[in-house]
Parts: structure tokens; C-alpha cells; sequence
């Protein structure tokens, strides 16, 4: 069901609202007409976890978060007063149950929990489920496997639930009244439900149904709802735009919806696609189409920038700053010897799908050194990228042009170099730190009727950017690494299976 919420008329340039919510933090900026950040806030998030699998938000954090980056923008004396659009992205592959009255049922499942595995695995077991159409795709992050979990496990909880939406639909939802999604957030678990009966979701046991209706982005979701507490009061009647996942609206702030160009989204973990005029597929990736006559070739990883904080703190642990520390450890001469690293610490999402991958170091000897140990994370992680990007392109028959990155991973200049140089191609990275609120602006002047699209609104933005290309002299070692990362990857599969199951089992002593 697509809901007839169009954008109003081209208006006067005026200032906009972005939010962007994170897995760590809600990220509120202020743009002035020339699209230039004029302010910023932040408010800190939490998981809950478990060694279980468990990753759950309570959505109501969210929505505090939401009204103390309000207060704290509008408490600044430059504040202009009611923007003329808000638009919110948010993290993805999260699942919100609503109930009747909009409010959640239970605490939102992440896009970390693994607790799905079992009723995955369960209903793959059936043979009508695994002779649909759509059964490879499920797996323990897939939103309908974890629909089969609340199902099985908290069968009231789940008999309350009227709603499925991700996290941005619920603070679009407690802002203006009205409860949707975009096609993007909603791909996976719309297409479980298509064909009722014949469904994946029916042929796992699940009525289909539970979704909001659908506005695209760039429409309008509705306007501000009067009678909002606080600094939210003042935004009534304010137009609240459609963005989408974090990943497309970064990527939408990154210049990066254009066929042909590859991009990377390097946070905690990080997101690698290549944008393709065609919907070309391959084992491991997702195909999703992100515009019209355009679509995504890629997926969001486990593990990414993350990596690079951890192996410093465990090689140079104490009070001083992450980059003394980590200039420290990479100031030693590199041993020159090959290293390779394994980035899986988390198990992996794309382009395998396996909770129980983990990460290693191969190659290692008494000759190499902390630094060299760093160096190798970073190469890992470069690794990861030309996997998928690789698979991406065969998928697409194409090659990608520049590799768009941004986030965290894109601030060092040492490892843009080596993603360079691993890729073979030049990496374009984005001096903006925050690219979901960048692509939040356009889509907010696409709502407005300012851009005819949303590449025309992002390459109108003023974006600082630096490029590194790649150096012949290395390609042909990136190479042999890449050969022997791929040929690793099925010996530590089974390795990491097994102490899985090691981990899983009871060796304490019986009589103790």
C-alpha cells in the first residue's frame, strides 16, 4: 500500500532539521539555506546485550533523544525558529512492534541480535519452505526470522503487535501521527509478505500483514502534530520528509546514487555497494533497487572502523589519546613479511552470512612487531571491501569508478591509501562527518521541491573531499593477499564452527 502524501510546491530556501539515529547516538544538525551546517547536537543511545545473541533499544530512548537534541538546538541563540522540513534517517535491519496505539509492545530487536538463528534454521528444515522462491535469503538477521522468534518465544507480546516498522517510522510516527515506511526499509520483510498464501512468511506459519503503509522517499510523511512537550511544540505543522536506511541516505550524501560508482560507509562496522543501472546478483550480496532505473549491489558488514580502536587498545592500552596511540604503534619500521588478518571478530553479514565466522592472524612470526599487527587490521578490513565490491561488479558486468568512502574509517589517511591500493582504484573520501544528515538534507530539498532528484540535490551541497590512488608497484602483492584472503576464508569457517561449538558446550566438572 502506497500512501498519496506528495512533497508541497518548490518554496523560498529556508533552514532544515536533519536527524540521524545511530546505534550509539542520535545526531541532530541544522542547515541553513545554503546548505552549510549551522548547528549541531548529539544525544548518547544504548544496547542492551548478552552473550545469548541478544541486541535489543527500547524505542522510547529514541524518542527522549529526539527531544533533547530539539532542546539543546533551540536553546541556542542563533536558532532560527520552525525550519522549513525535517527529515530522519536511522539504522536498519531493527524491528519495532507497535501496538494499537502506536506505542511498542517490547524493546526494538537490533541489527546485531542472532537470537533468530533457531527459528531460521527450524523453518529451513521444512521442505516447503526451503522450495520457495525467497528461502535463500533467510537467514538470522532477516526481519521475518526474527518475527518467527517473538512468535515462538513471546507469543503475547507478539499477538499485541499491529505494526512492523524500523526505527526512523517510529519517530516519524510520534512526530506527525502518522505511521509509514519507505520501499528501501521495507524491502525484506514486504517481500516475505507478497502473495499472501503463496508468501514466504505463510509458508513459515505467519499470516502475512503488520506493515505501514508506504511513502517513497522525497514524499511527505505528514506535518508536525500540535501539542508536542517542550521545544518540539514549536515544530508544529512543519513538514516531515521521507528519508530511508542510514546506508542510502549516507550514500545520498555521499554524491553516491549515480550507476557505476562504488561506495563505503565505514562505521562500526561498515556498509560496501556498488550502484548498477541493471539488478544484477550474486551469492552473499543484496540486490535492491534504490531509485528508479538504479540499484544497490552490496550489503552492510559485521565488523569495520571498530577494528582499528580494539586492536590499538589491545596493543597499546592507557590514558593517552586513540591516535597518539595508535601514531605510536605505526611509527615502527614494518617487518616485511606478509600478515594477514581475518576481520571477522563479530562473525559476518555479507557476503556470508555466518554469526559464528570469526577473525584471525595468519602469517604470524617473531619478526613482526605491534605495528605491523595494525597495518594487517587495516588490510583486513581493505580485504572485506574488495570482496564484496568484487562480487559486485561481476554481478553488475561492470567496473566501478571511484570508491566513495566516508564515516570514521575514511579519517585516516594511512588507510585510504591502503584500501587504494587493496581495491586497485582511486578512494574519494568524504571530509563530512556526518553523511546521514548530509543526505537527510536531500532529501529534504527534494521534498521541498528545490532538486529533481537526489543526486542533483547532493552534488549542489558544499562536500570536502580527498583522493587516493592507488600505487602499480602494489598491485601485484594486493593481489596474491586478496587469493590467499579468499582461499582462508573456508579453513577458518570451520575452524570458528567448531570452537562455536566448543563454546557451547558443558565441560565443567560434574562433581564440583
Amino acid at each position: 500500500m502506497t500512501a498519496d502524501r506528495s512533497a508541497p510546491r518548490p518554496c523560498a530556501p529556508g533552514h532544515v532539521l536533519c536527524l540521524d539515529l545511530g546505534g550509539s547516538s542520535l545526531k541532530a544538525g541544522l542547515f541553513d539555506p545554503d546548505g552549510r551546517q549551522a548547528a549541531l547536537a548529539a544525544v548518547p543511545v544504548s544496547f542492551e546485550e548478552d552473550r545469548a545473541g541478544r541486541s535489543e533499544q527500547d524505542p522510547g530512548q529514541w524518542w527522549r533523544a529526539l527531544a533533547l537534541a530539539v532542546e539543546d538546538l533551540a536553546a541556542r541563540p542563533d536558532w532560527p525558529g520552525p525550519p522549513a522540513c525535517i527529515a530522519i534517517c536511522g539504522f536498519t535491519r531493527t524491528q519495532v512492534f507497535l501496538g494499537r496505539d502506536g506505542r511498542a509492545v517490547r524493546p526494538a530487536i537490533s541489527f546485531r541480535d542472532s537470537r533468530a538463528l533457531g527459528p531460521a534454521q527450524a523453518a529451513l528444515a521444512r521442505p516447503d519452505v526451503r522450495a520457495h522462491a525467497d528461502a535463500g535469503d533467510l537467514n538470522p538477521f532477516h526481519p521475518l526470522a526474527r518475527l518467527l522468534w517473538l512468535a515462538h518465544h513471546e507469543r503475547e507480546a507478539w499477538e499485541q503487535v499491529r505494526l512492523v516498522v524500523e526505527p526512523k517510522d517510529y519517530l516519524n510516527l510520534r512526530l506527525t501521527g502518522q505511521a509509514a515506511s519507505d520501499p528501501i526499509s521495507l524491502h525484506w520483510l514486504a517481500r516475505a509478505m507478497a502473495g499472501g498464501a503463496a508468501s514466504l512468511a505463510a509458508a513459515c506459519g505467519l499470516t502475512p500483514g503488520r506493515l505501514p503503509p508506504v511513502v517513497p522517499a522525497g514524499g511527505i510523511v505528514g506535518r508536525v502534530q500540535p501539542g508536542l512537550p517542550g521545544a518540539l511544540g514549536g515544530l508544529a505543522g512543519v513538514p516531515v520528509a521521507q528519508a530511508s536506511t542510514d546506508t542510502w541516505t549516507a550514500v545520498a550524501g555521499l554524491g553516491g546514487l549515480r550507476a557505476g560508482r562504488a561506495y563505503c560507509i565505514s562505521g562500526t562496522s561498515e556498509v560496501v555497494g556498488l550502484m548498477a543501472a541493471t539488478p544484477g546478483r550474486a551469492e552473499g550480496l543484496i540486490t535492491m533497487e534504490w531509485g528508479e532505473g538504479l540499484w544497490q549491489i552490496g550489503g552492510p558488514g559485521q565488523n569495520g572502523a571498530a577494528l582499528l580502536p580494539w586492536i590499538t587498545d589491545l596493543l597499546s592500552p592507557g590514558p593517552a589519546p586513540f591516535a597518539e596511540r595508535l601514531e605510536r604503534l605505526l611509527a615502527a619500521r614494518p617487518c616485511g613479511k606478509p600478515l594477514l588478518f581475518a576481520p571477522w571478530l563479530n562473525g559476518e553479514r555479507t557476503p556470508y552470512w555466518d554469526r559464528d565466522l570469526r577473525g584471525a592472524f595468519l602469517g604470524l612470526t617473531p619478526e613482526h612487531g605491534a605495528g605491523d599487527m595494525v597495518r594487517a587490521v587495516m588490510e583486513g578490513v581493505a580485504l572485506a571491501n574488495r570482496d564484496v565490491l568484487s562480487r559486485a561488479e561481476a554481478a553488475a558486468g561492470q567496473e566501478a569508478g571511484d570508491f566513495r568512502i566516508a564515516g570514521g574509517g575514511a579519517r585516516s589517511a594511512l588507510w585510504n591509501r591502503i584500501r587504494a591500493d587493496m581495491l586497485g582504484r582511486r578512494v574519494v573520501a568524504s571530509a563530512d562527518a556526518e553523511l546521514g544528515l548530509l543526505g537527510c538534507l536531500a532529501v529534504a530539498r527534494v521534498a521541498l521541491g528545490q532538486a529533481p532528484d537526489f543526486a542533483a540535490a547532493a552534488d549542489a551541497l558544499p562536500r570536502a573531499t580527498e583522493s587516493f590512488a592507488p600505487d602499480p608497484a602494489r598491485r601485484a602483492r594486493a593481489d596474491a593477499l586478496f587469493r590467499t584472503y579468499r582461499e582462508a576464508r573456508d579453513a577458518l569457517a570451520r575452524a570458528s564452527h567448531a570452537l562455536a561449538a566448543i563454546g557451547r558446550e558443558d565441560f565443567s566438572d560434574p562433581s564440583e
